[in-house]
């Protein structure tokens, strides 16, 4: 293995490691964007809620 092959080889690795890095980096991009959009759903159903039991209830 001469000094060509080591270059070659960490070149190789890097990429693999930065492939891996923007797969990770996308994949909690989509995890956050999809939380996001659960909370959001989680809040509009509470709020759904409370304004039928206020219209429910007269006080």
């Amino acid at each position: 293995m001469d000094r060509s092959d080591e270059r070659s080889a960490f070149a190789w690795i890097m990429s693999g490691t930065v492939g891996a890095v923007v797969v990770g980096s996308l994949g909690k991009l989509l995890l956050d964007r999809r939380r996001a959009r659960a909370v959001a759903e989680a809040e509009q159903v509470v709020a759904d809620a409370e304004s039928q039991e206020a219209e429910g209830h007269p006080s």
